[in-house]
């Protein structure tokens, strides 16, 4: 059972969750084409769910026993205090740099409104989710493309060498965001090299985690509760239903 959740699994970073994003992201451009005030809202949600149920994946492997935590990074970093104090720094200039554009917020969503603008939380309940999916990510993302996969790789293709699995890894991590277009997948892509040079120095994910969520949470710096969003919302559901 155990073997084939690895495999299942392993299909999901493989080749899923590229298609998965691609569905999830353009049913929630219909609904906001429509005018629907909780698209997002329900956007989220799905991520969520698919991020809760692929982190018990890979949680479920290392409890059954298949799986030890040191091979999935479940483990204290080497080096503690380095590690602590690089991660002090690295969230430190994510917050900064975010506070800095936040001036410039409305002028970078409207140049990324016809493409993964459309993820970019508008009103206080947006973002409260978008900080859900933002820690989500981090968690899962990093147990299913860092951990579980690379040793996934090591388990299944020990021919390929440490950089090549950490070189795929990324390539993959890269492919699940392509609904963010081809420069959201290269962006991603290359975060997701940082972030597994950073788990295989470390031998750790507690850094990339917490990177990981923090990078994507920088959002919520960036771009603060449009209060329109709040007004269109109420304006929807004070409408009867006909």
């Amino acid at each position: 059972m155990t073997t084939a959740l690895m495999h299942l699994l392993a299909i999901y970073a493989v080749l899923a969750a590229p298609w998965l994003g691609q569905i999830e992201f353009q049913q929630a451009r219909k609904r906001m084409a429509a005018g629907l005030p909780d698209a997002k809202v329900r956007l989220y949600r799905s991520l969520v769910v698919e991020q809760i149920v692929s982190s018990c994946a890979v949680l479920f492997l290392w409890r059954s026993g298949r799986v030890s935590a040191t091979a999935l990074g479940l483990v204290t970093p080497r080096l503690l205090g380095w590690s602590l104090a690089a991660l002090f720094v690295v969230v430190g200039i994510l917050a900064w740099s975010g506070l800095r554009l936040r001036p410039k917020a409305q002028k970078i969503k409207k140049r990324l409104q016809n493409g993964v603008g459309a993820l970019v939380p508008d009103s206080q309940q947006d973002q409260r989710w978008w900080g859900a999916v933002s820690l989500g990510a981090g968690v899962s993302e990093e147990l299913v493309f860092r951990g579980f996969l690379l040793y996934y790789l090591s388990a299944y293709l020990p021919q390929i060498s440490t950089p090549g699995r950490v070189f795929l890894t990324a390539l993959f991590f890269g492919l699940a965001h392509i609904y963010q277009g081809w420069h959201g997948a290269v962006s991603a892509g290359i975060i997701g090299l940082v972030l597994a040079g950073i788990y295989v120095v470390t031998g750790s994910l507690l850094l990339p985690i917490v990177i990981h969520a923090a990078t994507d949470a920088r959002v919520l710096l960036i771009f603060p509760p449009d209060p329109r969003a709040a007004v269109a919302a109420e304006s929807h559901a004070s409408v009867p239903a006909s």
